[in-house]
């Protein structure tokens, strides 16, 4: 039982990491460009689904800080759905300044 549960959290770890290499790129890309709001969107909803991962996490602040004055609600938005997918009510909250 322990050792299919180590492997499950391998297989975990694994898909983190290639889910960073995957989005990395795609990153840079939106942060050296101006997207559509639609774009954002697509991107950013991708990210939550990994922003339990710090790297995934750092990938999506950046995102957010690069974007806030351009869709400042959107931004809000996905700033919101982080807090609630992913913190805890007990925990402190994640500074995207």
């Amino acid at each position: 039982m322990d050792e299919n549960i180590y492997q499950i959290a391998e297989q975990i770890v694994q898909l983190h990491q290639k889910a960073y290499e995957v989005y990395l790129p795609l990153v840079e890309d939106v942060c050296n460009r101006t997207v559509s709001e639609d774009e954002l969107s697509r991107l950013l909803d991708y990210l939550l689904d990994f922003a339990c991962d710090e790297k995934i996490l750092r990938l999506y602040k950046r995102v957010c800080r690069k974007y806030l004055d351009v869709y400042p609600d959107c931004i809000k938005f996905y700033i919101e759905a982080y807090r609630e997918m992913w913190e805890d009510e007990d925990s402190y909250s994640v500074d995207f300044s």
